[in-house]
């Protein structure tokens, strides 16, 4: 697949969207039921779906041999922040939240980002995977840097 092609874009954002529709959906619906009368359970079911379409994504990508696009990212990680910023909010504000649903939330939030992390070893291996996090490394252009050995970037 091209990168290129609008055909094969739209294809793939097509079927990206077909993965993400009925996933958001559920996840969505298990999440109301948990914080409804369902209880953790449920809100972890929610987890699960989220888990269930991120590994669907996963599998499209690895198909039409492509990554994550920036924007998907971009939402992935906006989303990501609001819900960390939604459980601050609901834990100060809320009474009896804390008691009832931080523990299920935060062990969900932080299986995603577990996923997220293990994905990003699997498909880059450790060192790429973070190697836009080394500063020491980009402020620090000597040649001696530049050797293979050393991890140079090319």
């Amino acid at each position: 697949m091209q990168a290129e092609d609008p055909d094969a874009r739209l294809d793939r954002h097509a079927l990206v969207l077909a993965v993400w529709m009925p996933v958001g959906f559920g996840a969505l619906a298990l999440f109301h039921h948990g914080f409804g009368a369902g209880g953790v359970i449920w809100l972890a079911g929610g987890f699960g779906a989220l888990l269930a379409g991120f590994g669907a994504h996963v599998i499209v990508n690895a198909v039409l041999g492509t990554g994550f696009t920036p924007r998907e990212v971009a939402l992935g990680l906006f989303l990501t922040l609001l819900a960390l910023l939604a459980l601050v909010v609901a834990t100060l504000l809320v009474e009896g939240f804390a008691e009832r649903y931080f523990l299920a939330l935060t062990a969900g939030l932080a299986a995603l980002g577990a996923a997220v992390v293990l994905y990003m070893i699997i498909r880059h291996g450790p060192r790429r995977a973070f190697e836009a996090f080394d500063v020491a490394r980009q402020n620090n252009r000597r040649p001696a840097n530049l050797l293979p050995h050393r991890g140079g970037r090319k």
